[in-house]
């Protein structure tokens, strides 16, 4: 069952968040119908966006908008967080969603070559207050999503900060997907970088632990290399697109007289998909006549 848990050391001087999102992401990747490769890609992306709901959301109003941009076959990458109490809610889509390429050499899905490395990593923060928002812009490190994202936190939120992402799918879907984030307390010492870098030098993978069945507090412990105290257990990340056809009607509507009444001559009906959940809305003539009206 897909949770999120908050931990802290022995000593007080590390924190991890650890994350599974397999039932989230086996979601995601049948409304988007995607491959292998892009179940990879979006799994990564899907997941440190929902962690980024307990840890850059700090009131239920604010909401983060990413995007990364790589210029690789899979196209952009879209996700948007909101939060509400112990739940991370989010929707996601990727441009191109049946690339498939073939494995790396050392047989892992080559997600950095789907999304490319020529590009950004945006982050834009909005509230009720600044509705203009907070943005953080990176160049892309890699596209394997998780170094680029620690290269985000290091750089634009002077949070040095160690992120793990990983998805492991097959022909039935998807086996395990999850993540972990640690980050230092001001007050860490060497000792305690020293006893993390040996930790993670031993570690198996995020995907390959949560497929062995490991609980999110034994990966803690492995990847940190030290006892830890729950801070939060009742946390969850969830897929929810809010998108209505009110929504959309205000969309047609911004388009002005002129394209509607193009739409109107030309098609005598509009067809409007969500990007996010696939969810069809169908504007007849009539209605679209109203609109213009």
């Amino acid at each position: 069952m897909d949770s999120v848990k908050k931990f802290l050391s022995k000593n007080g001087k590390v924190s991890v968040i650890c994350a599974q999102t397999t039932e989230l992401i086996e979601e995601i990747k049948q409304i988007h119908d995607l491959t292998p490769t892009t179940t990879a890609v979006m799994g990564r992306f899907a997941t440190i966006s929902g962690i980024m709901g307990f840890t850059n959301i700090k009131e239920d109003d604010d909401k983060l908008t990413i995007q990364i941009r790589g210029g690789g076959p899979a196209g952009s990458l879209v996700s948007v967080v909101k939060r509400n109490g112990n739940i991370s809610k989010i929707k996601a889509y990727l441009d191109n969603s049946h690339v498939e390429l073939p494995l790396k050499e050392n047989g892992k899905i080559d997600v950095g070559g789907a999304v490319g490395n020529q590009g950004f990593l945006n982050i834009i923060k909005k509230n009720e207050m600044a509705e203009e928002g907070y943005t953080g812009l990176v160049p892309l490190v890699s596209g394997e999503i998780a170094e680029d994202f620690a290269e985000y936190f290091a750089k634009s939120e002077q949070k040095p900060t160690v992120l793990a992402l990983g998805v492991l799918v097959n022909k039935d879907g998807v086996q395990a997907s999850g993540g972990y984030m640690i980050n230092l307390m001001p007050d860490s010492t060497d000792e305690d970088i020293s006893k993390i870098e040996n930790a993670l030098s031993v570690a198996p993978s995020i995907s390959q632990m949560l497929a062995e069945n490991k609980s999110l507090e034994e990966i803690a412990k492995t990847v940190i290399g030290d006892e830890v105290t729950l801070l939060e257990d009742n946390l969850k990340i969830e897929f929810e697109c809010d998108c209505s056809k009110e929504t959309f009607e205000k969309a047609l509507i911004s388009l002005g007289k002129d394209d509607l009444n193009e739409i109107i001559q030309k098609d005598g009906k509009a067809d409007i998909v969500c990007h996010f959940c696939n969810k069809q809305y169908h504007f007849t003539k009539e209605e679209l006549e109203n609109l213009i009206k």
